[in-house]
């Protein structure tokens, strides 16, 4: 082997290190959700799931993402805020964290036109991402999708379809989520203010008759 030879195999060998050192050893797995206001195409092809005895601080564990659809709030309360936290945080060795799924720059906002965004602020701590800054009122429909990049949806492409007959329809990342309801407190509170302002009126009249 000429001398040449040997510097050139060297050079790159070097430039060969230099390359993989700047390559990440892993990918990241970014998932995204969104609280919209309903989605109108969905309420024509199937019915909203119903979101009944599920109370404040109630924390549930369910697999995304599953087939999309709208929610009715049935909970007997006005929800001020949803919690979501990632449970899954390594999926096949690649890192899972919240990041910006559809290409819109801000991580948990729609970029559809036709649904609005039902939270004002959203926050990120961790594992946990939390809306804010709104209310989804009882009784009315909201819009929860939850999607991921790369795709992870059963029958998406990497994670094979769901088996005819089973019931769970989940992806492969865990989410556990709770909500907060507006106080009922503040409202039993403005009922017993009111009343003791009544019978203060009422023992001030007496007393001055």
């Amino acid at each position: 082997m000429t001398i040449v030879t040997k510097i050139a195999l060297s050079l790159l060998g070097a430039a060969g290190i230099s390359f993989l050192s700047l390559t990440p050893a892993t990918a990241v797995i970014l998932v995204e959700t969104t609280v919209t206001t309903q989605d109108e195409d969905i309420l024509d092809t199937r019915d909203p799931r119903i979101l009944t005895d599920f109370r404040p601080g109630q924390v549930i564990e369910y697999g995304v993402p599953d087939v999309a659809n709208n929610f009715l709030n049935n909970t007997g309360y006005d929800i001020e805020s949803l919690v979501f936290d990632l449970k899954t945080l390594s999926y096949n060795n690649e890192p899972v964290e919240w990041g910006d799924v559809n290409g819109d720059g801000r991580i948990g906002y729609s970029n559809d036109p036709d649904l609005k965004d039902i939270f004002t602020d959203i926050t990120i701590s961790g594992s946990t991402i939390t809306f804010s800054g709104g209310v989804i009122p009882n009784g009315s429909l909201f819009y929860n999708p939850f999607a991921t990049l790369p795709n992870l949806a059963p029958g998406g492409g990497i994670v094979p379809p769901i088996p005819p007959g089973q019931t769970d329809r989940d992806g492969p990342i865990r989410v556990a989520s709770y909500y907060t309801a507006i106080p009922e407190s503040t409202n039993v509170l403005g009922v017993v203010a009111l009343g003791a302002l009544g019978v203060a009126l009422k023992l001030k009249r007496s007393l001055h008759c």
